[in-house]
């Protein structure tokens, strides 16, 4: 499996140049590569036959013709954004705006002569006073920033951008609905590479413990800065690779000796699925520095064994 951190730009997938700085999470998913790829195909069966069927039933897009990637981040400045890419047709295009009608207010907005809509949830007293707007939405509590209020467009090709920030969905339609990278500048997180990346995705974990609490869980979050996810193919297999950055080398020792520690254990587990046994006998644990890295090779079609269970 070739893995590298950014700033390489030449790998599928995403790379510190298509993510702004101090992101507070991010995740990227490929459907094309997916769809493409023998380890994929598996997995987006799956996908297609718990996920996008039903989204086709329901609402009439199918996503497996109108949608190839998903891209979503939010930063302490600008608030959440996602952006899907793929030949999105305009009747899927007035079906979900429709859909948006049903329980929300939407006002059309023009920015540079391009269309966008501001949903506003039916009974939520949204203001447009530009200070609020930036408070409500700035990224600091990223699941919560579309609560009553988002804007979305459809005016750039193959694009289809939601965001929580006006501000930020009129710098996306200035720019033809490019993100200026972070590249390895301060504050940029990291980004896992492959040649064919199905899922990447990172996370800021300050601020999530609780600070009165000194169990173990809560003191590995406190002292971990970032940490990345890798979905990828590797040969006809799923290689799957997570990296901790922790605050110090001691840190990252110790969480690593507890992993080994935990592997060690299941692996004479006899009452343990043999097909589990190999995945966990197939785990390496690295640490170097203060980077801890966790990685596997995975069948297919175990991953898609024990998300059907």
């Amino acid at each position: 499996m070739l893995i590298f951190s950014f700033p390489l730009t030449t790998q599928a997938g995403v790379s510190s140049a298509d993510l702004p700085g101090n992101l507070v999470w991010y995740m990227h998913a490929d459907l094309v590569q997916m769809r493409s790829t023998e380890s994929g195909g598996p997995l987006y069966k799956w996908f297609d036959d718990e996920v996008i069927v039903e989204i086709n039933n329901e609402i009439g897009i199918d996503l497996s013709t109108e949608v190839d990637s998903v891209t979503a981040f939010s930063d302490r400045s600008d608030g959440t954004v996602i952006i899907v890419e793929g030949p999105l047709t305009k009747k899927s295009q007035d079906k979900l705006l429709a859909l948006a009608m049903l329980e929300s207010t939407v006002n059309r907005l023009e920015s540079g002569g391009k269309e966008y809509y501001h949903i506003i949830e039916d009974g939520d007293d949204d203001s447009d006073d530009d200070d609020e707007d930036h408070e409500r939405h700035s990224g600091n509590d990223p699941l919560d920033d579309f609560d009553g209020s988002a804007y979305f467009s459809f005016s750039i090709a193959n694009k289809a951008i939601i965001t929580s920030n006006e501000n930020h969905m009129q710098e996306l339609l200035e720019s033809g609905g490019k993100v200026s990278g972070s590249q390895s500048h301060e504050g940029s997180m990291f980004v896992l590479t492959a040649d064919r990346s199905f899922v990447q995705a990172g996370l800021r974990p300050d601020g999530m413990a609780d600070g009165d609490d000194g169990d173990w869980e809560s003191n590995i979050i406190r002292n971990t800065e970032q940490a990345a996810l890798l979905i990828s193919d590797s040969g006809g297999q799923i290689a799957v690779e997570a990296q901790i950055v922790s605050t110090d080398p001691a840190m990252a020792a110790s969480i690593g000796s507890i992993v080994s520690g935990l592997i060690s254990l299941q692996a004479f587990n006899s009452e343990l699925d043999a097909n589990l046994k190999s995945l966990i006998q197939n785990t390496r644990v690295k640490v170097k520095d203060n980077v801890l890295s966790v990685s596997t090779v995975i069948d297919p079609d175990l991953i898609v064994s024990v998300l059907d269970d």
